[in-house]
């Protein structure tokens, strides 16, 4: 798939999305989140085509994927209110790569939409999992080989300013062709071995 524009157009258009943001935005629903950010994020931002993005995907559970991503299924997100604050324990030195087991047990938001995106990653056959309540974006492996998804890692983006400061990762891993070839599973496993010489 050939992206329409480039990384640094995607980051002007983030920045004013950004910056178009009302003061009161923290009291957003789910659905303005979804209409007003994250729609915004994936197509204007990150150079997804709606054809290749599903929305309100049943699963035949009684559960409803807010998107899935790519054809076949390569990625569910799932939305938040930005009320759905998800409360991070403190860490040492900064990194947007963090153990999801101490950040499920910090915040029971957090635990809940992981558990729930889980599901659906499970039920649509998707290999990776994406979390954002608006400020806040998580992505993780859904699906490992010898190990629960929960005891992995995931690239926790923390506040807008974050996602301006680190967009070439965020555009790495979600554009579309970042999804396809799951850059941040390669880059996850990378810092692994980089932090764990032999």
């Amino acid at each position: 798939m050939q992206a329409p524009f480039e990384l640094t157009e995607g980051l002007a258009r983030l920045q004013e999305i950004i910056a178009s943001f009302p003061a009161e935005s923290p009291y957003w629903n789910e659905a303005e989140n979804r209409f007003k950010f994250v729609d915004r994020l994936l197509t204007e931002c990150l150079t997804w085509e709606k054809p290749e993005i599903e929305t309100e995907v049943l699963d035949g559970f009684g559960g409803k994927a807010d998107y899935i991503l790519g054809r076949p299924p390569k990625a569910v997100l799932e939305a938040k209110k930005e009320a759905k604050h998800f409360d991070l324990p403190p860490q040492g030195k900064p990194s947007l790569v963090r153990k999801l087991k101490p950040l499920l047990q910090t915040s029971k938001n957090f635990d809940e939409a992981v558990r729930q995106v889980l599901l659906y990653c499970t039920m649509h056959g998707a290999p990776i999992a994406i979390i954002c309540n608006g400020p806040q974006l998580a992505i993780f492996q859904a699906m490992g080989t010898g190990f629960s998804p929960l005891e992995g890692e995931c690239f926790f983006f923390d506040g807008f300013k974050t996602y301006l400061d680190n967009f070439t990762l965020l555009w790495s891993f979600l554009s579309p062709e970042g999804i396809i070839e799951n850059r941040a599973y390669r880059l996850s496993r990378l810092a692994q071995k980089s932090s764990h010489p032999s």
